[in-house]
Order: structure tokens, then sequence, then C-alpha cells
């Protein structure tokens, strides 16, 4: 096997001195550039990582800022343990995503339907909002004949993702460099570069903001539709919320409850009409266009205080537990994406989710999405996935002669 042309750029640093001690030990010769000397070279490993970054390589026209020594050694056709570089994994990969709900998922799986090496990251296990809720019906050609829960669906979107050989890792993400034509991804797991980086970071739990809501969390009142019935078993429970989360969650709870009511901030429910058919048919009782005021109890919750649209008189409903389930609320952006515009709190950005940064693509819940359903965020990471295979294929990174 021939051996592989090796371009490295260094800057005399300990990381660089240590890349050198790995060529050598292997016996392969190398060139080299050093970018705290030659301006014209910082400059050019600037545009490239938006950083004077080093030991960066240049092997066999693949790019490799800060490879670990297995993966410098397999671009440079070296035999070694691949046990080794398995337990150490990789840190470079063609395309990052960021967020591993529904929308990040499946920006996975399409992004290596095309060719390209992935890395999704989530500081939770794969799911997302999936993870909330207690069974699946509307996505098409799911849960129809049988309940499924959410739970399951995000087990079987993950399970694809790695069958097509994406690699899912659990890690918090503590910055995202996005200038240059790699993008760093800093994370508790290390640091991990792509030529591309999809934001999919969703959206978080909309919270109510009543009297007591804060001191009987956990104490007869929580967020999220993921309920366990046992504990609401012939038990009085309200659920806050209009959208197909809360309708979830009301409908569940209907069957084990002793009753549900829906206490509904909108003049109308928001969830797509079947499910609050089905709610309306499992007898929960809807009430519209609902202020919730205060809760009231001693060491658990006995009383929801709430004001009617209409009627000034504020209203008390005994209740023993209640579900919060309002909806998504905007995330504070990661460090390094606070240039992105914004809308409302959640992500701007054009067609197929691209933003005003080269490279960079955002799906799913974090943007500024008109139907939050879960197909919607589903074809939202589907079509930034092949958007950006579009865009990858006309934006090569340069080339050495």
């Amino acid at each position: 096997m021939p051996v592989a042309k090796i371009v490295m750029f260094s800057d005399g640093s300990e990381a660089s001195k240590a890349a050198k001690r790995v060529l050598e030990k292997h016996h392969l010769s190398w060139t080299e550039k050093d970018i705290s000397r030659d301006v014209e070279t910082n400059a050019f490993i600037r545009k490239l990582c938006g950083a004077p970054v080093a030991p960066v390589f240049y092997i066999e026209d693949r790019w490799l800022p800060e490879p670990t020594e297995e993966e410098l050694l397999e671009a440079a056709r070296v035999r070694f343990d691949v046990e080794s570089l398995a337990s150490r994994g990789r840190t470079c990969f063609d395309v990052i995503v960021v967020g591993l709900g529904p929308a990040g998922l499946a920006a996975c799986h399409g992004a290596r339907l095309g060719g390209m090496s992935v890395l999704g990251i989530d500081e939770n296990a794969p799911g997302g909002h999936l993870l909330n809720l207690t069974d699946v019906d509307e996505y098409f050609g799911v849960g129809y004949d049988e309940p499924i829960s959410g739970a399951d669906v995000a087990e079987n979107f993950a399970n694809h993702a790695r069958h097509v050989g994406a690699v899912l890792m659990k890690g918090k993400v503590n910055n995202i460099r996005i200038e240059g034509a790699l993008k760093l991804v800093q994370t508790t797991q290390g640091n991990f570069w792509a030529r591309a980086v999809i934001v999919a970071t969703g959206a978080t739990q909309r919270e109510l903001s009543a009297d007591g809501v804060t001191k009987y969390l956990n104490r007869g009142i929580r967020y999220g539709a993921q309920v366990d019935a046992s504990i609401y078993k012939d038990r009085r429970v309200i659920v806050v919320g209009s959208g197909d989360e809360a309708m979830h969650a009301a409908i569940f709870l209907s069957h084990h409850a002793k009753n549900v009511m829906l206490l509904c901030p909108t003049d109308q429910p928001t969830a797509e009409p079947l499910l609050v058919e089905r709610a309306i048919g499992n007898k929960v009782r809807i009430l519209l266009g609902i202020t919730v005021e205060a809760v009231k109890g001693g060491e658990y919750l006995e009383y929801v205080f709430f004001k009617e649209k209409g009627i000034p008189e504020e209203q008390c409903l005994p209740s023993d537990a209640m579900v919060i389930a309002l909806g998504p609320a905007p995330r504070k952006p990661i460090a390094g994406l606070e240039r992105l515009p914004q809308e409302n709190g959640y992500f701007a950005h054009g067609e197929g989710g691209k933003t005003m940064f080269g490279g960079l693509y955002v799906a799913g819940d974090c943007t500024d999405l008109s139907t939050r359903t879960l197909m919607g965020v589903v074809s939202s990471g589907n079509l930034c996935a092949k958007r950006l295979w579009q865009w990858l294929a006309s934006h090569p990174l340069p080339k050495l002669s």
C-alpha cells in the first residue's frame, strides 16, 4: 500500500510536538508549515478553522484539525489496533447534529443517506419532546392500531439513525464556533470538528406563572404529559394547556383518573381536531379561555383558582393533581450562536433551515416553525439534511497541490 502524503500545519505547541512524535514513531514523512511564523499560512488556517488552530493535517484530500492519534494513523494508512479507534472514537465528521429530538434524529438519518459521516449529540436521551408523550397516534403509519408510547417511537428513531451509521453520543455542547470552513463543537465529551453543523436543540416547557405553582411542584403538580397512571388512579386531575401534548395527557389520564378537566388558555384548542374529538369522547371536560390565577392546599395540592374569559369572578376547582402542558418555549442559544437572527426567541432561517453562516443549519422546534407537529419537525430535519447535501457538494474544502 503506498504511503499517504502528509502535510502538517504546526505552531510549536505541545500538541504539535506530540503529533510529530506520533509520525516519527511510525516512520512517516511529512511536509510542515508553521502557522506561527508564516503570515499567509496563519491566515489560511484561520479561514479554514475560524482560528489559528494547530496541529492541522491534510492527508489524502482530508482535513483533520486536532486529530486523535488513532485518526491520524487511520488517515495515514498505518496499521494499528482497530479496537483502539473504536474505543477512543472519531473527532472529525462531515456533519454534527446538535440535539437529538425528532428533528435531530431525522437530520442524522438524512445526512447519512447522503453518504456523510455524522455525529449526533445531546445531553439527554434521544427523543426530545417525544419522551413526554404517553402515546403517539397522529404520526403517519404509527400507533393507529394500538397505542405506542413516545419513548418507544424515540427509541425506534434513534435505532434507525444508528442502523444507517450515525454516531449518537450523550454530552452537553458548551460552544459552537461557526466561523471558518470547519466548525468546532466543544462538548463535555471533548472537541469535535465538522464541515457543517445542524442545530436541532428543540424547545423547553413553557411555565405556568400562577401563585403557588413552585410550592406544589412534585406535590400534586407536574410539568409534561409523560405521566404514571398509578399516581392518578381515581383522582381528580386538571390538565392545563391547549395543544397536542395537553390533549394526549388528558386522553391518557381519562382512562385512569376519577375525572379529568382540561383548562385551555386559548379561545379554542390548538391541538389537532382529531385529538380534541377523542378527548371529548373520553369524557374530558374542556373549559376555554382560562387563566389559572393560583393553586392552594396543605402539604399537597387541593384547589385550583382560575378566571374564565368574560366572567370577572374568580372560580375554584378542587383537585388532587395538575399536569401542566402549555407547549414549547424557546431555549437560550448555545454559546457561539448568539448572532443568529431570531423571531420571538426562535431561530429564523431560510429555505431548508439555511442560516446566514455557511454550513450552519437549524431544524425543528428551535426554529420559527409554523406547525409544531411530529410530522412537521421530522420533515424539518429531513429537508435540512437534504439541503445540506447540496450545500456541501457546492462548497468543497480547499485542496493542496
